[in-house]
């Protein structure tokens, strides 16, 4: 039970974290796989490397920090996580903006548009994700 008194706030945040990161990641690869984006702009590698990443760090530092405690030095992993998830909203909006306006004026028709669904919502849920890890980095994964 004291076990349980000792997990913080930032333990489920990160948790969340972790998963809305995944479903980030899990939503652009689907995308990226769609009729209209697989002729287009294909998959960005570094923006499935930045999501992956910054997903593996979050739990790294919810297993480091469940076994060993608070420690200063892991506090510089919320801000690697967050410089990821970013680049990556960044690289995910920026590779389908150019396909929006193409999709919106010239190339509308029911599949792209459906692609073009998949896209908004990977780009939202990537948003939400970099929200969490603002969110999370504010609070300890353990209490002292």
């Amino acid at each position: 039970m004291t076990e349980k008194k000792k997990m913080g706030a930032g333990l489920v945040l990160s948790v969340i974290t972790v998963l809305v990161t995944v479903a980030g990641l899990v939503l652009y690869m689907m995308n990226c796989k769609t009729n209209y984006f697989v002729k287009t702009t294909g998959t960005d590698n570094t923006i499935v490397a930045c999501l992956a990443v910054a997903a593996i760090l979050e739990i790294v530092m919810i297993i480091v920090s469940v076994k060993m405690g608070a420690k200063p030095v892991l506090d510089i992993i919320p801000v690697a996580c967050g410089v990821l998830t970013a680049y990556a909203l960044i690289a995910f909006v920026g590779s389908r903006i150019a396909a929006i306006g193409s999709i919106m004026t010239f190339e509308n028709n029911a599949q792209n548009m459906a692609d073009l669904k998949g896209a908004i919502i990977g780009m939202i849920v990537c948003a939400v994700a970099l929200i969490f890890t603002i969110i999370s980095s504010f609070f300890k994964v353990v209490k002292d």
